[in-house]
């Protein structure tokens, strides 16, 4: 039993894991990157603010409230005032007063959004769609999964950093 060669087996495994996950969290830094980049250049195509673009994105799971879109890109109520005022006069996002009270307003994007970032993001996605065929339906399965938990675990730091877990 030679303890020394355990260890030096264990610190190089661990080493190696640390690399990996090193590995990963560079690989993490570059998409976000390149993320960052494509949306620029959406937004410029779109002549539309990043905030903007922030959220006619946030609009696509639905119409939101502006309390929620303050909060969700972290602006002040009047910003998004004067953001919703400028994709309104743009066609891209309209106003929505609820039926039962009419001071309840909602915002919600138009169909004039997909007709003109849709596009923009299209080629992206069939380039994406185009690099994956190749995978195995598993390897697509495992990428999807690896994402998700990359996004979870920006979710939760994001959430216990600002005290709302």
């Amino acid at each position: 039993m030679n303890t020394g060669r355990s260890r030096t087996r264990a610190a190089t495994d661990a080493s190696a894991r640390q690399s990996d996950s090193d590995h990963i969290i560079a690989s993490c830094r570059r998409l976000h990157a390149a993320i960052d980049r494509l949306d620029e250049l959406v937004a410029r195509e779109a002549g539309i603010s990043r905030s903007d673009l922030r959220c006619l994105n946030l609009l696509e799971f639905g119409p939101q409230s502006p309390t929620a879109i303050a909060r969700e890109l972290n602006l002040t109520t009047g910003s998004v005032t004067a953001l919703v005022d400028r994709l309104e006069a743009k066609g891209l996002v309209e106003r929505v007063r609820e039926a039962s009270d009419r001071r309840v307003v909602t915002i919600q994007a138009t169909p004039s959004v997909f007709e003109i970032i849709g596009p923009i993001y299209l080629g992206f996605a069939n380039r994406l769609r185009k690099r994956v065929a190749s995978y195995s339906a598993s390897d697509r399965r495992l990428a999807a999964k690896h994402l998700s938990d990359v996004a979870e675990t920006c979710e939760l730091e994001v959430a216990e950093r600002s005290g709302t877990v």
